[in-house]
């Protein structure tokens, strides 16, 4: 399952949005998650109202109720942990099979802050607070793991590291019975000292098949990517990758090599798209094929690279050149087949910024790119040509400089268009402009930019967002007041807000409102009212008891979203 929306507004406000777990228990074929710590006491227990979260610890005693589980997503309910003592934080090694999703959950206090770094340096994503009795705040993180994957993180703090899975097999063989850690362990050296990909040696035995001898020896491609921020706001930009050959007179089966630094899922979309490529071009008659990108000392991440990489290998292969104007994105399978990708409203915005005159994603994130016009405007669209795609044959032919004479001439018709309703946006709604957009549609059916402009002009574009995107706006808007949510407001670590910051959120929140999904407006209302309760507490002229009752209105209303099976078959139905 691919990390969306719903996720990331789960680790913005603390909810599970999407999965509902059986409190019973799992199914013991999910993969496996094997977990070794290099000391101290461990045991298994379940994930519930009530549980204590650790081992008591005869150095470190705290009372019975310290240490149990009160409050947690719901998408780690009923889930086996390890449990363990108090103040034991060695290094715990983590192997999972591919497709294995394992949680990771420790202390949010400045002590964990390493543990939080590594684990997202692996791949993880928030998905939850979690509250103990004394109110205390750990965070739960989630790694969907693509292929077999083994990694270590240092435990820091009270709590260490505890990890949950569905399927968890705990190692104790060689636990030193509670004693304290070497507080020097020695390296592992069977364990990689970074979590980005390491390719296995080649294997270049020619297989059955012709043999190829690219046209090219070097091509570059315009990908998009994704940085997201600090409570999930996510930004754009672009990023240039260079594929590089070096000729040999033996044709063999060639492994495409990243230089630069990369993560696993980018070497997965990769492989993906040469295990299509091999189908037709199995053997090249090439020493070595090295991809690197513009910024290389930046470390690269991501499956929505999958189609430019295909693209760019196939640019060399076939010797087309590559459109230095057109942006590109998308996931890919091993059948060829674009999917869907994250994201798409802030890589258009890059695409945009960076003076693309062309953006090709995916086919299926038409939705989200309704939702990013609702939200953003018409300017989405208007500003620069976005073309769907739903193959690597289509990527090619919307890449490609030398292309087939109808998407040619769609895209400059459409340029025209662009022209008229900059000089004068009301020419939208005019016949002529219309029968421009619907000659673009003729010519080039997966021309996005026209589709959603002509559905605009002629009054059929939707008025509000779909439920994903509404929640996802809501946790972008609310992002900087989710560690105020956390606390009660008569304690004494209220957080402090900048008002400039609480007053952008209140007016993004009711910009958001009539666009909002009607099932989201009652979430947005609570979060209205809390934050502006809490901005008066600031200003000296409200009460925190008036705080306490607004939060926990805001926490009843999110329970309730949460609880809403409508809402969530909705949301599932939507995707990212």
């Amino acid at each position: 399952m691919r990390y969306t929306l719903r996720h990331a507004f789960a680790a913005a406000a603390g909810l599970s949005l999407l999965l509902i777990c059986n409190r019973a228990g799992f199914a013991d074929d999910a993969p496996a998650v094997r977990v070794k710590f290099d000391s101290g006491n461990t045991e298994f227990d379940t994930i519930q109202d009530g549980t204590r979260l650790t081992i008591m610890d005869p150095d470190h005693q705290t009372p019975d109720d310290d240490c149990v589980l009160k409050t947690f997503p719901n998408e780690i309910a009923g889930m086996p942990f390890t449990r363990r003592a108090r103040f034991q934080s060695p290094l715990v090694t983590i192997d999972a099979e591919a497709g294995a999703e394992v949680y990771l959950i420790f202390g949010d206090g400045s002590d964990e802050g390493a543990c939080r770094r590594a684990a997202l340096a692996a791949g993880c994503k928030e998905v939850g607070h979690i509250f103990l009795t004394n109110r205390g705040g750990l965070l739960a993180l989630r790694l969907v793991v693509r292929i077999h994957k083994v990694f270590t993180i240092a435990g820091a703090g009270g709590y260490g590291v505890i990890v949950a899975a569905k399927n968890l097999a705990l190692d104790t063989e060689d636990n030193n019975g509670g004693k304290k850690p070497d507080q020097n362990p020695p390296p592992d050296d069977s364990t990689p000292a970074t979590t980005l990909h390491i390719d296995p040696a080649p294997d270049i035995t020619p297989i059955p098949g012709p043999s190829t001898r690219p046209a090219g020896a070097q091509a570059t491609v315009t990908a998009l990517e994704i940085f997201e921020m600090e409570h999930g706001v996510m930004l754009g930009r672009t990023s240039e990758a260079t594929l590089t050959l070096t000729k040999s007179d033996i044709p063999k089966l060639v492994t495409v090599r990243f230089v630069t630094k990369v993560g696993d899922e980018m070497c997965l979309a990769r492989d993906e798209a040469l295990r299509y490529i091999r189908l037709k071009y199995p053997n090249w008659y090439i020493g070595k094929a090295e991809i690197t990108f513009e910024d290389k000392y930046t470390n690269h991440e991501g499956g929505s690279i999958g189609t430019a990489l295909g693209t760019l290998i196939l640019s060399c292969i076939q010797g087309f050149t590559i459109d230095p104007n057109l942006a590109i994105t998308g996931d890919i399978s091993a059948n060829g087949k674009t999917r869907a990708i994250g994201g798409v409203s802030a890589k258009i915005k890059g695409a945009t910024a960076s003076k693309c005159l062309l953006v090709a994603i995916p086919a299926d994130n038409l939705d989200q790119l309704v939702d990013a016009v609702v939200y953003n405007g018409p300017e989405m669209v208007e500003n620069i040509q976005v073309i769907g795609i739903a193959d690597l044959d289509d990527a090619v032919a919307t890449i490609r400089t030398d292309r087939e004479a109808k998407l040619t001439q769609a895209i400059a018709m459409f340029a025209d268009v662009q022209k008229i309703i900059k000089t004068t946006p009301a020419a939208l709604k005019t016949k002529d402009v219309q029968e421009k957009l619907q000659k673009v549609l003729a010519l080039a059916p997966k021309h996005l930019s026209a589709q959603v402009l002509l559905a605009i002009a002629q009054g059929k574009q939707p008025k509000t967002l779909s439920a994903t995107a509404s929640l996802y706006y809501t946790s972008m808007a609310v992002g900087n007041m989710m560690d105020v949510l956390k606390q009660r407001s008569d304690s004494n670590a209220t957080d402090s807000v900048p008002s400039s910051v609480v007053r952008n959120g209140l007016a993004n929140l009711r910009k958001l409102r009539p666009l909002a999904d009607p099932a989201v407006r009652p979430l947005i209302d609570a979060w209205v009212s809390f934050i502006g309760a809490w901005n008066e507490m600031q200003e000296g002229i409200g009460s925190p008891q008036s705080v306490e009752k607004r939060r926990q209105a805001l926490l009843d209303e999110m329970a309730k979203e949460d609880a809403d099976v409508d809402l969530m078959q909705k949301m599932l139905r939507e995707g990212m």
